[in-house]
């Protein structure tokens, strides 16, 4: 229990999230599903997150962790590439690239930047790498069907980024009940998220099952509504903003397999 609550917690929840979406988005009956190729990509990109992770935590021991890390995403990364070809080693790049230019060098992070880089990463890039790997190809399903995901994986990373402040002190401007401010675009995000899944379905990017995801509509409106009001509490929020978007991720995904799976069983 312990374990999945601290796997709730951090980056490594919107990955899997994201390579079970951009699968579910390459699900085909007449093709033989490389699951073994989806299972080597799965490890290279939690390597890669891991490895975010640990550089965003300079206390954290790195010597033997880093190296393994870092040699489990390298021999992952190559495997992937040699077995999906250049769209591969794009894709793989980019993750790499982007992931850790989040949280060093250009620190990307501590700019307006950051939840562009964490929709990619969280969002398309994976659910995208995910469908190459599983099928040898990336359909425009699985790449938008990543946005969404990816867009409420920045809402999770601003309200837990925002709790941590609130828990370590006045870092924000405090409102007048003493909490910090609602992150830029939180509510942006849901919005986004919401907003574009009716979208995708209706130029038919997405199949109708598509819409499942919008039971959670409630859950988001009242996220929204709340955090207008100037007194939030961000650890709880930060909580509510996970769950949401698991809940929100895994009903997309069912909704988009379960119309795969009957598409493609017709052909």
């Amino acid at each position: 229990m312990i374990f999945f609550r601290r796997l709730l917690a951090t980056p490594l929840l919107g990955a899997l999230l994201a390579l079970f979406a951009g699968a579910a988005a390459a699900h085909d009956l007449a093709v033989r599903p490389r699951f073994d190729l989806l299972a080597v990509f799965t490890f290279y990109v939690l390597a890669v997150i891991a490895l975010e992770i640990r550089e965003a935590h300079p206390g954290i021991a790195r010597s033997g962790p880093m190296l393994s890390l870092g040699a489990i995403a390298g021999m992952a990364g190559v495997a992937f590439t040699l077995a999906r070809g250049w769209p591969a080693f794009w894709i793989a790049c980019a993750i790499a690239l982007l992931a850790l230019a989040f949280v060093a060098g250009p620190r990307l992070a501590e700019t307006s930047l950051g939840g562009l880089v964490t929709v990619a990463v969280l969002g398309p890039l994976t659910s995208a790498g995910a469908a190459l790997a599983l099928s040898g190809e990336v359909t425009t399903t699985s790449l938008w069907i990543g946005l969404p995901v990816g867009l409420l994986a920045d809402a999770a990373r601003r309200a837990r980024e925002t709790a941590a402040y609130e828990a370590n002190g006045p870092l924000l401007a405090p409102t007048r009940a003493g909490t910090p401010e609602a992150p830029p675009w939180f509510t942006g995000d849901l919005v986004g998220a919401y907003g574009i899944v009716p979208a995708l379905v209706l130029t038919g990017t997405l199949p109708w099952p598509a819409l499942l995801a919008l039971l959670t509509l409630p859950w988001a409106v009242r996220e929204a509504l709340v955090v207008r009001t100037g007194a939030y509490a961000w650890g709880e929020a930060a909580r509510r903003a996970r769950r949401l978007h698991l809940v929100f991720a895994v009903l997309l995904a069912l909704g988009v397999l379960a119309a795969r799976a009957v598409a493609t069983r017709v052909a």
